[in-house]
């Protein structure tokens, strides 16, 4: 069986986080990116290890296509 892995833009707060946590809860492992507030991110990723699922945070400016190719590596690392 693949393991799903889900993207999630906006992911430490709001519909992002809704998304990101109702994902989990059915077993999706997570990649969520934040912009502004890391530590809300990492109180997110908890949340989701203690679902038993896999999640990260990665930051990313959705506004600034030149970051894309770096976030794409970090993507690949995780």
């Amino acid at each position: 069986m693949t393991q799903r892995i889900a993207l999630v833009t906006g992911g430490s707060r709001g519909l992002g986080k809704n998304a990101a946590l109702k994902l989990a809860a059915k077993g999706t492992d997570i990649i969520l990116t934040w912009h502004s507030n890391p530590q809300a991110a990492l109180d997110v990723v908890a949340e989701i290890e203690q679902k038993g699922v896999k999640a990260a945070a990665l930051p990313l400016n959705v506004g600034d296509v030149g970051s894309f190719d770096s976030f794409a590596q970090k993507v690949r690392e995780v």
